[in-house]
C-alpha cells in the first residue's frame, strides 16, 4: 500500500472519529418543558401564563416541534418551530413563523428563552422552562382499571403531551397502552 493511501486512510478516519465525538456533544433536547412565559405586548403590558414547549425531533444540534400555550377561551394553541444548539452545547436558537428566540440551558433539565418578535406586533416574551417529567404510575392513569391505558385516559393525565406519548410509547400501534409499554416508554422518558 503506498504512503499516500496510508495518510489517506487516516485523515478520514479522523475525520470520522472527530465528527462522531463532535455530534455526541449536543445534549438531548426531546421532550417536554413546561413553565412560565412573561409577555410584554406594544402597549406595554405585561402577562404571565404558562407554556410547553415540545420537542420530538432532534438529529444533532437541530431539533424541531410545537410550543403550545392556553390562548382565548382555554383553547390550546400550536406554533411550530425549528431550532438548533449552538457548538457551545448550551446556547438554542429557534424560527418560528413570525419570530425568533434565542435561549440556554441553566442546567440539564432547565433552559431559558427570549423571544422577540418586531414590527407592529412586537412583541419580547422570557420563558423559563423545566422538562417535565411523566411521574403518575400505570394505576394512577388507568382509572377503569382494565389493565390498559386509553387515549382518553392519558389526555385526562397529561393533556398537552397524550397524542406524543400514544406515538411513542405504543410499540404494538393498537392505539392503546399495556403496562409494559408504558413502563418501557417512562424507563426511557423518566
Amino acid at each position: 500500500m503506498s504512503m499516500k493511501k496510508i495518510i489517506g486512510i487516516i485523515v478520514l478516519c479522523q475525520f470520522f472519529l472527530g465528527s462522531a465525538v463532535f455530534a455526541t456533544n449536543y445534549p438531548e433536547v426531546r421532550g417536554t418543558w413546561g413553565g412560565m412565559a412573561t409577555k410584554l405586548n406594544p402597549k406595554g403590558e405585561t402577562k404571565t401564563g404558562k407554556a410547553v414547549f415540545v420537542i420530538n425531533k432532534q438529529e444533532g444540534p437541530l431539533f424541531s416541534g410545537e410550543k403550545l400555550w392556553f390562548g382565548k377561551k382555554s383553547s390550546v394553541v400550536k406554533e411550530a418551530f425549528s431550532g438548533v444548539i449552538g457548538v457551545d452545547g448550551t446556547s438554542l436558537y429557534f424560527a418560528e413563523m413570525e419570530g425568533f428566540a434565542r435561549g440556554q440551558f441553566t442546567s440539564p433539565q432547565t433552559m431559558s428563552i427570549y423571544y422577540l418578535e418586531s414590527g407592529k406586533k412586537r412583541t419580547a416574551i422570557y420563558y423559563q422552562m423545566e422538562r417535565v417529567r411523566f411521574a403518575k404510575g400505570f394505576v394512577a392513569i388507568d382509572k377503569d382499571g382494565d389493565q390498559t391505558i386509553m387515549r382518553s385516559e392519558i389526555t385526562t393525565s397529561y393533556p398537552l403531551n397524550a397524542e406524543r406519548i400514544i406515538r411513542e410509547a405504543d410499540a404494538n400501534k393498537d392505539g392503546k397502552l399495556s403496562k409494559k409499554e408504558w413502563n418501557s416508554w417512562k424507563s426511557d422518558k423518566g
